[in-house]
């Protein structure tokens, strides 16, 4: 179980069970939904994690665990026509949708793909990408060890994940909610993206793999201004367990959202959230 509290009850527990992480797939139109109501949310982070990579025009590069490839449209103006970027996720539905969506500058070459095995050569891409999958892959061991064979020697890996529930109150909240008017199960797979928070952790992993030179950082990023109610229940729409979420009585599904309202409390101010969240971010080279 895990138990998530208020803004104001103390810390948070962030134990999720591996079987959460593995389970963090979406179908059908939530891919949609997902770019709707979440890109809109990772895309300041993913220009920030461009930038921190510091990729060079003509690069070749590997967008991991694309998702609807929002690192690869901000990635790929940056490298230019010279360049090129392959997109690859195990989610075909996200994969459908990335492409829905123009990509300016380097051409895109979409690939599903496992972390763990990827079907590409030693050495082949000058920088690799994974914003928010690392902590889904089972093996993250075998993921980076991968993310190493394909770079080149002095190739840049630029990876992110969220830091741990508690420093990421909108996801705590949305994690309580599902915890308490749908299932302990849903609050499990709503916390899963914060189960990976330990920022040594992440640097163990880079530096195990055989990377030489390895950074993490943990920034906080104010989330830009959006509409409160419609956020959430969007967000909630685009899980994997959005079927179960809008099979509840629409009674207990407004209960539900009003209960999530009240615990973001003052991170939401005339209908507008603007919640606070934490990553932690690794560059690593080769």
């Amino acid at each position: 179980m895990i138990s998530i509290r208020g803004a104001d009850d103390g810390p948070v527990c962030n134990a999720v069970p591996m079987a959460e992480q593995e389970r963090w797939q979406v179908s059908g139109s939530a891919a949609q939904k997902y770019e709707r109501f979440v890109a809109s949310w990772f895309e300041p982070w993913a220009a920030d994690l461009v930038t921190e990579a510091g990729l060079k025009p003509g690069w070749r590069v590997l967008d991991l665990a694309c998702g609807t490839g929002i690192v690869t449209r901000a990635a790929a103006p940056i490298i230019g026509a010279r360049g090129e970027i392959v997109a690859s996720d195990l989610n075909e539905g996200m994969l459908f949708e990335a492409q829905q969506h123009p990509v300016e500058g380097a051409p895109v070459r979409w690939r599903v793909a496992d972390a763990t095995e990827l079907p590409f050569a030693t050495g082949e891409f000058d920088g690799v990408f994974c914003q928010q999958g690392l902590q889904f892959i089972p093996d993250r061991d075998a993921a980076v060890g991968e993310m190493y064979r394909v770079l080149r020697p002095g190739g840049v890996a630029a990876v992110s994940v969220w830091s741990e529930l508690e420093n990421n109150p909108y996801l705590a909240a949305l994690a309580g909610g599902l915890e308490r008017h749908l299932s302990a199960e849903a609050g499990r797979s709503m916390a899963a993206p914060c189960g990976f928070g330990d920022p040594d952790e992440l640097r163990d992993l880079f530096v195990n793999a055989g990377f030489s030179e390895v950074v993490v950082s943990s920034p906080q990023r104010d989330r830009d201004p959006t509409p409160a109610m419609e956020a959430i229940a969007g967000n909630l729409a685009a899980l994997p367990i959005a079927a179960q979420v809008e099979a509840m009585p629409a009674i207990d599904r407004s209960a539900m959202l009003d209960d999530i309202i009240s615990t973001l409390g003052t991170s939401i101010k005339d209908g507008q959230l603007t919640t606070p969240a934490t990553s932690n971010v690794a560059i690593a080279i080769a």
